[in-house]
């Protein structure tokens, strides 16, 4: 065995002590698992022509092994190409914003407040019903260590349920108005389930990239999100669309707030992406003008979903983002066209040169 790591290392230094992460795709890691079943060659002075030939078998496989896993190396899944939009209202909106991003000026502390919000369906002794359900949520972050150490705030005791139709409102009477309770019996109440990052999708994982790596051009910039999705788990299946929404989570960051020039290259890469169209003037869930720009998405576990960011009309603030239900799915068949699914909503954000009333923790100075 020993002398097959060591043929297999010289013949390809990527692979590390113990074949390491030599299984790059499945077809290799079954190339790999077969050599490693080859029994020992016997240690003898004389061999046979039949001898000669197995001495070659071993060689050959491993050099196929090598080859599958430096192709899957050096030969990634190629990042698709994009049709990039010049023109239109969506486009104008969002290239507004980029440009008001970049004439903002940082302050020593990033800070959010708003609220964020689903809709939740019970079944519950035969009462049936949709709730929407939100909790206030706060974030601070530092740009000096002296300052402390970031902190996200989600008061999940302060939870709202607000029942979403009257049928549903008669209903949840019925079943006694219970309140949240975080006993997953629901004969104690309503458990409320953790915000998530957007719908679960098979194929949509959440970009998790550290944001201070970003690039500012916004081409770079999606082909460094895409290529983050590739290495990491897989090219999304609808890649607009996962651009589309983790943009808006990447412009709603809490703990890792953009810079002004990564933040205005987040607006122009969402400007250029296919299928984005203008809402026009609207006004956010709190009655403030707003203008609005959406993308629609299609899944099979939530039905068609209309991806929607309202910004303020004269600055880079996004003021909320919402998931609308166009045509419900498998896992909302009660939700009705206009249903909001998801909710992020801020009352504010931006830099600012105020500390918080109580320091945050680490901190050094006041």
């Amino acid at each position: 065995m020993k002398d097959l790591h060591d043929r297999l290392t010289a013949a390809n230094p990527i692979l590390e002590n113990d074949l390491g992460d030599t299984a790059a795709s499945p077809r290799a890691e079954t190339l790999l698992l077969r050599i490693l079943a080859e029994p020992p060659e016997p240690r003898s002075r004389v061999r046979s022509p039949q001898a000669r030939t197995s001495r070659w078998a071993i060689p050959a496989v491993a050099l196929a092994v090598v080859a599958v896993v430096l192709w899957d190396t050096l030969v990634p899944d190629s990042i698709p190409r994009q049709r990039y939009v010049t023109s239109g209202p969506a486009y104008a909106v969002l290239m507004a914003a980029a440009q008001e991003s970049e004439a903002t000026n940082t302050g020593r502390f990033w800070h959010t407040q708003g609220e964020i919000g689903q809709t939740l369906y019970r079944d519950h002794r035969g009462h049936r019903y949709m709730l929407f359900a939100s909790y206030p949520t706060e974030s601070w972050y530092p740009t000096d260590r002296r300052d402390g150490e970031g902190v996200v705030s989600y008061d999940t005791g302060r939870t709202r349920l607000r029942p979403v139709s009257a049928a549903d409102a008669a209903a949840y009477r019925a079943d006694g108005s219970p309140q949240p309770n975080e006993n997953s019996d629901p004969d104690f109440g309503i458990q409320i389930p953790d915000m998530p990052d957007g719908p679960e999708l098979a194929g949509n994982t959440i970009y998790e990239g550290d944001p201070a790596r970003l690039p500012t051009d916004p081409a770079r910039l999606r082909m460094a999100m895409l290529t983050w999705m590739r290495d990491h788990d897989a090219m999304p299946a609808h890649p607009d669309v996962w651009l589309f929404r983790e943009g808006a989570k990447l412009l709603n960051a809490d703990s890792r707030p953009l810079t002004p020039p990564v933040r205005a290259a987040v607006y122009r890469m969402l400007a250029g992406l296919p299928g984005v169209r203008s809402l026009g003037r609207v006004r956010d869930p709190l009655g403030r003008p707003a203008l609005g720009v959406a993308m629609t998405e299609h899944t099979s576990a939530l039905g068609t979903l209309e991806w929607q960011l309202l910004i303020h009309p004269s600055s880079d603030f996004l003021m909320a983002t919402r998931v609308v239900v166009i045509r419900h799915g498998a896992m909302n068949p009660k939700a009705a066209p206009g249903t909001i699914q998801y909710l992020d909503l801020r009352r504010t954000a931006g830099w600012t040169d105020t500390p918080p009333e109580h320091p945050l923790p680490g901190a050094t100075r006041h």
